[in-house]
């Protein structure tokens, strides 16, 4: 009868202490789709769609029609953002009236290096630079943030950077769906030598994302025979993209594959 006794009381601590608060853990599922907790870097995660949500907003149009965009006349919901204002877009397609801002944060310090008595580093600083892309729809007079993209360029004591290429930026219709594709590029580097930046560039329609990598090409010198780093190149899952987007990448990357220093 005791063991009996001793197996219950045991039994009920065990249901007790796996029932805790009340309180689910969190699991990778959940932290994807959360918008409060986004990882550091969202390539992968853009891909699932996890920074997306549908939301149908109003003014609609059957053709993609750009409008202009006046950065010192946002919304006041849109001027809650991070870092400093860049560039951005308007237009209007089957989706509504949208709203594109980009901004960089510049170099953040994360943590202070350290030294010992004789002042050598003991302990290297850690920085990192962000570059965000926020997406808006309005919607029954109001303004609802429908997607987030974003690059975080993570270093230590070097040169850290991360903002959008001018000339890699555009807002098009290429498949003629009715539906904006955005391309965004990324320029972003962790360095103290002289070497090429990093490119990211990405396509987005949606809840789609098409996204390649590569290194500028760093030409040094203005002579004939100055030595030139060559642009190197990964086309991602653009190689599985419609040939209209595959032919519009190819053209953007043109444009700023080359670093000009």
């Amino acid at each position: 009868m005791k063991k009996l006794t001793l197996l219950t009381l045991l039994a009920i601590v065990v249901f007790l202490g796996s029932c805790g608060n009340g309180k689910r853990k969190k699991n990778a599922k959940d932290i994807i789709s959360s918008e409060t907790n986004l990882p550091t870097n969202l390539a992968d995660l853009a891909m699932t769609g996890g920074l997306y949500k549908e939301v149908k907003g109003d003014n609609i149009s059957l053709k993609l029609e750009i409008l202009p965009f006046n950065k010192d006349k946002l919304p006041k919901v849109m001027q809650k953002y991070e870092g400093k204002l860049l560039n951005g877009a308007h237009w209007r397609d089957k989706n509504g009236e949208q709203w594109l801002i980009l901004t960089e944060t510049g170099e953040i310090e994360e943590k202070k290096g350290k030294t010992d008595t004789s002042g050598h580093m003991v302990e290297p600083p850690s920085t990192r630079a962000e570059a965000h892309a926020y997406f808006w729809v309005k919607k029954h007079d109001s303004y609802v943030a429908y997607r987030k993209d974003q690059w975080v360029e993570k270093c230590g004591p070097l040169d850290v950077f991360a903002s959008f290429h001018k000339n890699g930026f555009t807002i098009t219709d290429l498949d003629k769906n009715g539906l904006a594709e955005i391309t965004l590029t990324y320029v972003h580097y962790c360095r103290s030598d002289v070497s090429p930046y990093d490119l990211t560039l990405r396509l987005i329609e949606r809840e789609k994302l098409y996204e390649m990598h590569g290194t500028a090409e760093l030409k040094m010198g203005v002579d004939k025979d100055a030595f030139v780093i060559k642009a190197t190149r990964k086309d991602g899952n653009f190689t599985k993209a419609p040939a209209a987007f595959k032919t519009h990448i190819d053209q953007i990357w043109e444009k700023v594959k080359v670093e000009k220093l």
